[in-house]
């Protein structure tokens, strides 16, 4: 008679089965689908690691517990010792319960006098989220079938209300929220899902999941490139949501192509539609017209590069706030006219953000529409900026009052291409209207990643000659963000003049 097979399941792999268990089966057995880590994951990874590690100095004198990953049992017996030996404070300490559940924890912190313990998961998140709260449930009920005496569940996040003033003071930097109540509560929903993910270890054949909201919430899932191998580029998914969407699944219709004509949707979306079925170019003159006036020579062409590290690295900064180090700067006296191109790059390890001011005022001039794509980025930006600095408030806000947003126009669909697939991002926007320009080909494609890179260097992170090519890289890509901008704007007089 075959032995029948046992399971235990981590914490990570349980909560990827709770949005999922398809994904779940698919990593335990189809290792090879799982898509690969990119640069925004592993800065996202690396982010975790370091405030993890920070909060460590929170609580000090603490233990970590530094077997390997893989090695569950040895790590539940060396969190054990550790206890033995008296330890209060166990950073990474490992249980497992009968059920089959693990999970580490990244605070384990003793009662002073008593046999309790408080259960502290570190976020680099700044306020509690759901799944954070399968996620702790999951980790008690992994320590109290252990046998641990748990006494509280508590988040320990990012406080994005701090703010930078001399050293860095952990104690400011973070918050720790109780949460006991809705992780008890939560518990018995997790002893209710735990049995079916076991179960579905033990089955040979991947389950019979649809694609849906749920590859995408609350994360987007390391086997959806394979799941939706069969959706087209631009399909319903894009297009609907909710009752709409499940109701032109139900009629069979993937492509947004096939959308019957009378079906209702937005109207910017049924336009995207239309125009995508059709292959046919929107183009709303009197709109285009209306907007084009709010255009004052001479144009400058403005687009900033930010970075918003959780730990704020500069004097009055907080977690996240965005930090400019780069700008690219058109000029354009006429229209038609020659470009100028201007530029601002910070290279190195201090706070840009006075001399990116200093800058910015000077070369912006004072008279003149300011054009940017998406402009309530750059107005945010400098409406920081001009609290942080007082001295520069008034000049920073006639920028901000000069502003024109070139988004609007192609946002409303008042010109808009069929290949934009419902995109109005300046990356779907200018290959389509300007076929000899991408950003596909640059070594930088897109914001997340200027941020990265702009975050290694302001971190000094970065020397010799990978410095430079990240820096040659910056520039590249800010400075195609702005000519894009002015070709756009020769686009939007093309049509006009037709």
């Amino acid at each position: 008679m075959e032995k029948e097979k046992t399971h235990n399941i981590s914490k990570s792999q349980f909560l990827t089965g709770v949005q999922c268990s398809k994904a779940l089966w698919f990593y335990r057995n189809c290792s090879d689908l799982k898509a690969k880590t990119d640069d925004a994951q592993q800065a996202l990874f690396d982010q975790g690691n370091e405030i993890g590690q920070l909060a460590q100095t929170y609580f000090k004198g603490g233990v970590e517990v530094e077997n390997e990953y893989w090695d569950i049992d040895g790590a539940i017996k060396k969190t054990e010792e550790l206890i033995k030996s008296g330890e209060r404070v166990i950073y990474e300490a490992t249980a497992q319960s009968p059920d089959g559940i693990y999970s580490k924890i990244d605070i384990f912190r003793k009662l002073k006098g008593k046999n309790e313990w408080d259960l502290i998961e570190v976020k680099d998140s700044t306020a509690l989220k759901d799944y954070q709260i399968w996620d702790m449930a999951s980790q008690r009920l992994a320590f109290v079938g252990a046998g641990y005496k748990i006494r509280k569940s508590i988040l320990m996040h990012v406080n994005n209300g701090y703010v930078r003033k001399g050293g860095l003071d952990v104690k400011q930097l973070f918050t720790l929220q109780d949460c006991t109540n809705e992780v008890v509560e939560r518990e018995e929903e997790v002893k209710d899902v735990l049995p079916e993910l076991l179960k579905v270890l033990d089955k040979n054949k991947e389950p019979s999941v649809d694609i849906g909201s749920h590859c995408n919430k609350p994360f987007t899932c390391d086997y959806k490139e394979h799941c939706w191998s069969h959706v087209p580029e631009y399909s319903v998914y894009d297009v609907a949501s909710g009752k709409k969407l499940n109701e032109l699944i139900s009629m069979g219709v993937l492509n947004a192509r096939d959308i019957p004509k009378d079906f209702s949707l937005g109207v910017k979306t049924t336009l995207a539609v239309n125009s995508y079925r059709d292959n046919s170019v929107i183009v709303d003159i009197p709109a285009l017209k209306e907007w084009i006036k709010n255009l004052e020579y001479p144009l400058y062409y403005l687009d900033y590069e930010t970075a918003g590290p959780a730990i704020p690295k500069f004097d009055g900064t907080s977690p996240y706030q965005q930090c400019p180090f780069q700008y690219s700067l058109h000029i354009q006296k006429t229209k038609g006219g020659k470009l100028r191109h201007l530029e601002f790059m910070h290279t190195g390890p201090t706070d840009p953000r006075e001399s990116f001011v200093k800058s910015l005022i000077e070369n912006c001039g004072e008279e003149g529409s300011v054009v940017a794509y998406n402009a309530s980025f750059e107005v945010g930006v400098n409406n920081n900026l001009a609290e942080q600095f007082p001295k520069y408030r008034n000049k920073l806000k006639a920028i901000n009052n000069r502003m024109v947003d070139l988004l609007k126009p192609f946002m409303s669909r008042s010109l808009y291409h069929p290949k934009q697939m419902g995109s109005a991002s300046i990356k779907a926007v200018l290959p389509s209207f300007v076929p000899d320009m991408s950003y596909d080909t640059l070594n930088i494609t897109d914001g997340g990643g200027a941020s990265r890179l702009g975050s290694l260097i302001l971190e000094g992170k970065l020397e010799g000659d990978t410095l430079k090519e990240s820096i040659a890289a910056l520039k590249e890509y800010c400075g195609q963000d702005t000519l894009a901008m002015a070709k756009l704007i020769e686009v939007i007089y093309s049509h006009i003049n037709k």
